[in-house]
C-alpha cells in the first residue's frame, strides 16, 4: 500500500520550479488548480490528457491553501498536500507542482488567474478542470471574469461526462469550441472553452483517503 508522504518532510525536487516561472518564454501552459488532497493518478489522468489534446509545453499544478467550498475537517496540512504532489510527480519533467498561491495569498481562482496575467504577455495559459469540478463552478467568486480572462479546458471524469452539458454552469464558460479544435484554441477570442474526452480513470482523492494509510 502506498503511503502519504510524512507532513514533516521537506521535498525539494527541481520540478518545483517551472521552466518558464520569469513568465518570458513564449510557451502554453495548462493550470490545474486545487486541493490535491492527496494528488493522485487521476490528476495525472486529466493532465496527460490536456497535455497530448492542446500541444501544452507545461502543466502547473497549483496546490490550494484551502478551497472555501470544501469542509476544512478532512483536509490535509498545505504542506503535507504540496509535499506528496511534488513526490508523485517527481519522474513527470512537464509537471511543476506550485505554492504560487500560497506565497502569494491568492485564496480565489479570479486572483490567481489575475496573477498570473498580470506577469506575462507571451506565455499562453489554459485553465484545467474535471468535469466533476465544473458541476460547482457556478459557486466560484466571479466564474464570468474567470471564463473572460483564460482559456478553459474541461476534461472529463466518471461520473460527469455528458449531463453537464445543458446546466446552468456552461453558460459562464462562453462558446463552446469542438473537440476535434482544441489546440486552436489559445487563438480564439475569451469566453471560449473546450471540452476534452478521453478513456476515463475512475479514481478520486475522497475515496484515496479512505483506503490510504496516512503516516
Amino acid at each position: 500500500m502506498t503511503r502519504y508522504v510524512n507532513k514533516d518532510l521537506k521535498v525539494n525536487f527541481k520540478n518545483s520550479i517551472p521552466i518558464c516561472y520569469s513568465y518570458s518564454r513564449k510557451r502554453k501552459i495548462g493550470i490545474l488548480g486545487g486541493s490535491f488532497n492527496p494528488a493522485h493518478a487521476g490528476h495525472i489522468h486529466i493532465t496527460n490528457t490536456a497535455l497530448i489534446n492542446l500541444g501544452l509545453d507545461e502543466i502547473w499544478w497549483l496546490v490550494a491553501p484551502q478551497n472555501r467550498l470544501k469542509s476544512s475537517l478532512n483536509m490535509e496540512h498545505f504542506d503535507k498536500r504540496l509535499s506528496y504532489a511534488r513526490l508523485i510527480t517527481k519522474n513527470i519533467s512537464y509537471i511543476k507542482v506550485l505554492d504560487i498561491e500560497k506565497k502569494n495569498k491568492l485564496y480565489a481562482t479570479y486572483k490567481t488567474v489575475n496573477f498570473l496575467n498580470q506577469r506575462t504577455r507571451k506565455v499562453k495559459f489554459i485553465w484545467l478542470m474535471g468535469s466533476d469540478i465544473l458541476d460547482n463552478f457556478n459557486k466560484w467568486l466571479y466564474p464570468n471574469i474567470i471564463a473572460q480572462s483564460i482559456h478553459i479546458a474541461v476534461i472529463s471524469r466518471p461520473g460527469y461526462i455528458n449531463s453537464f452539458l445543458n446546466t446552468s454552469k456552461v453558460p459562464y464558460l462562453g462558446k463552446k469550441l469542438k473537440s476535434h479544435k482544441s489546440r486552436i484554441i489559445f487563438y480564439k477570442k475569451k469566453p471560449i472553452w473546450v471540452f476534452l474526452k478521453n478513456k476515463l480513470l475512475s479514481i478520486s482523492s475522497s475515496e484515496i483517503r479512505k483506503t490510504k494509510t496516512y503516516t
